[in-house]
């Protein structure tokens, strides 16, 4: 996406004496709120470290990443190397799908909002175990 920035000269008129400024223009675009939440971003996984590989995302909690693939193919159950979180919620990843009372379980690592992780196998989830994730 491309930004166009337009800038304006403004005369500005002093008491004692005259000075010139360059100041931009307001867009439509500068002075409107951000249009979609980063919410609409959604929370990307990825197969590799550094976000490399295959690319899936979610909107939302999903509790059982079993049926989800990669853009390239395969389920991305216990596949998840790297995230982005490009949301405004937390979203709690866990290492096992919900149990009979809905609940996700195991080890679990939070991704907070606005953040990336290249590499899970530092945090308490480790790398490729991830089955769910729940937005909060």
């Amino acid at each position: 996406m491309s930004i166009t920035i337009r800038t304006a000269l403004a005369a500005v008129a002093l008491v004692g004496g005259t000075a010139l400024a360059a100041v931009p223009a307001a867009s439509a675009a500068d002075s409107a709120p951000a249009a979609h939440s980063a919410q609409a971003g959604g929370f990307h996984m990825y197969q590799h470290d550094n976000y490399k590989g295959g690319w899936a995302h979610v909107t939302g909690t999903d509790k059982d990443l079993r049926n989800n693939y990669w853009d390239r193919g395969g389920k991305v159950d216990n596949g998840t190397s790297s995230v982005k979180n490009q949301t405004r919620k937390y979203v709690d990843m866990y290492q096992n799908i919900r149990n009979a009372a809905g609940r996700c379980t195991g080890a679990h690592t939070t991704s907070y909002p606005g953040t990336n992780d290249p590499d899970l196998s530092n945090d308490a989830i480790k790398d490729n175990r991830l089955s769910c994730v729940i937005f909060r």
